[in-house]
């Protein structure tokens, strides 16, 4: 299983070759076990029997969150309250089906063995004529998988190019005046994804999701793929550098001002140079790509 759990053959070759930097609308294959594999009532029987770790949920309305306790009882998840707020028009957001449904840890294994790159998946109960998350961009590309109902997505051109988890957030970089500009001139694309459909929505593209359309609960599963970049390349051609003892030295504290600090810096500049230019790229290549297939690294969503 891999990203044919998603696409047909000619996307599937397409993504490897080339991350998407536009919307998409595919339908899921018709072989595809994702259908088997999550149900809209594999969500519903997990919020009406408290079985989901309760960091792992968030419920919202309008972009307002409500605080743990309030659906939460003695440290767990409680169905009662979970049910009030939902009757209440709530958006349930489940996070991270990877850690504590297994069938779901076995997608994004298999898309992380082929891609080499981590991801997660969050699942998403919206009531008929209501909003959960409101205006944003994401970090990562997004698979959106409609599992039941419809969900009206609205969605603009990125403002900041290629965002990351540690660059241009919309978390960082968020003006309300963009969510005045989006509504005075529309969006670039709306799309209405019905069940059995797939969205493919790229980095950065912000938008704004909504069932105020839709006559029964939509449900959907994002999985989320977090791409590789060169930053990532760099990061671990310096992190290699730990095998070599001249890097892991004290350096006085006296040092760590003025010019003493800058002749460090040179220094290290120089050293760092001479550590990149004798590594094997043979050997680091089947590190690096080791890595790429079996390391979890840290997410939000």
């Amino acid at each position: 299983m891999s990203l044919s759990m998603l696409f047909d053959p000619a996307t599937v070759a397409a993504m490897m070759t080339g991350w998407p930097d536009k919307p998409s609308v595919h339908q899921l294959p018709d072989d595809s076990p994702l259908p088997a594999i999550l149900t809209d009532q594999t969500l519903y029987d997990y919020l009406d029997t408290g079985c989901v770790p309760p960091g792992d949920v968030n419920i919202i309305k309008s972009a307002a969150p409500r605080h743990p306790s309030s659906f939460t009882t003695a440290g767990r998840l409680d169905p009662v309250k979970v049910r009030y707020w939902r009757d209440q028009g709530y958006t349930v957001q489940l996070r991270h089906l990877e850690h504590w449904y297994p069938p779901m840890r076995v997608v994004t294994g298999a898309i992380q063995h082929e891609t080499a790159c981590t991801g997660y998946a969050s699942a998403f109960v919206t009531p008929p004529g209501e909003q959960g998350l409101e205006w944003h961009w994401d970090q990562n590309l997004g698979i959106v998988v409609q599992l039941a109902g419809t969900k009206t997505w609205e969605l603009w051109e990125p403002i900041v190019e290629h965002p990351t988890g540690d660059f241009h957030t919309s978390v960082q970089r968020w003006d309300d005046d963009w969510v005045t500009r989006c509504r005075q001139n529309g969006p670039d694309l709306t799309v209405q994804l019905a069940a059995g459909q797939v969205l493919v929505l790229p980095r950065g593209w912000i938008h704004n999701p909504h069932s105020r359309d839709a006559a029964t609960d939509s449900v959907h599963v994002t999985v989320v793929i977090q791409e590789r970049t060169p930053l990532w390349i760099a990061e671990h051609l310096v992190g290699s550098a730990i095998h070599n003892p001249a890097f892991r030295h004290a350096i006085p504290p006296a040092d760590l001002t003025g010019e003493a600090l800058a002749t460090h810096i040179r220094h290290v500049r120089e050293l760092l140079i001479e550590h990149v230019n004798t590594l094997d790229p043979e050997t680091f290549t089947r590190a690096l790509r080791a890595i790429a297939e079996r390391h979890d690294e840290p997410a939000a969503g």
